[in-house]
């Protein structure tokens, strides 16, 4: 099975070793294609690791993560993540799970989140509005029958912000299977540093919780 993680990058370098880190410890032989804006310097940052690097403008975003989807045609699935995200190689076992079962949709319910400079540490138990029981963008892993029914382009074009609505908006195909972590015992993480799209703070349905939760499980965190 050809899976592809797609994601891109804009500064926060030490962001993105983590991240590397975290996809190099799933235990299986995942391509990696990334978007960067920053020429040089990104692309530096992402070859190293030894992942595939296209140039893209940072804005409008969806317009830049719509390119990476794009390099993946021929995939089986596509797992769609920020460079800020890690999923840990349990979490990965499930995916593979619901994969092999021919699921279109796999993606999480909750989510936890670590913020580097601080230490501290949230679990987010999910949307509690009029999204509730919708799944979170981090993560969201696509079938190649819907990535296709697509055109290969998960977000709509010319967006900076919404990208998670823009794509739950196109998510009424095929079957889906979304994972709750916590009911799981599962770890699945967005790191927060100086520079991030959504600040680290207590939002709605978060809780702060014991940071070991998260670094036990991840201790290259610390």
């Amino acid at each position: 099975m050809n899976i592809t993680i797609c994601t891109g990058v804009w500064k926060r370098p030490e962001v993105f070793k983590l991240f590397a880190k975290g996809v190099k410890n799933l235990p299986y032989n995942i391509r990696v294609i990334v978007s960067g804006s920053e020429g040089v310097t990104s692309r530096r940052l992402v070859t190293s690791e030894g992942f595939e690097y296209i140039e893209k403008r940072n804005k409008p975003l969806s317009n830049k993560m719509n390119a990476a989807t794009q390099e993946a045609k021929g995939s089986d699935y596509v797992i769609c993540m920020g460079s800020d995200d890690i999923i840990t190689p349990e979490v990965f076992a499930l995916y593979m799970r619901y994969m092999k079962r021919g699921y279109d949709f796999i993606g999480l319910e909750d989510l936890y989140f670590y913020d580097l400079r601080s230490g501290k540490a949230l679990y987010w138990a999910g949307y509690s509005d009029h999204r509730k029981g919708l799944t979170v963008g981090a993560g969201r892993c696509i079938s190649s029958e819907v990535m296709e029914s697509w055109k290969w382009k998960p977000w709509d074009d010319g967006l900076n912000k919404y990208l998670d609505s823009s794509m739950t908006a196109k998510m009424n195909l095929g079957k889906s299977k979304s994972i709750n972590l916590k009911k799981n015992g599962l770890i699945a993480v967005d790191l927060k540093s100086k520079i991030n799209i959504t600040p680290f703070s207590k939002w709605q349905n978060a809780e702060y919780i014991d940071p070991e939760i998260i670094t036990k499980k991840l201790p290259y965190l610390k």
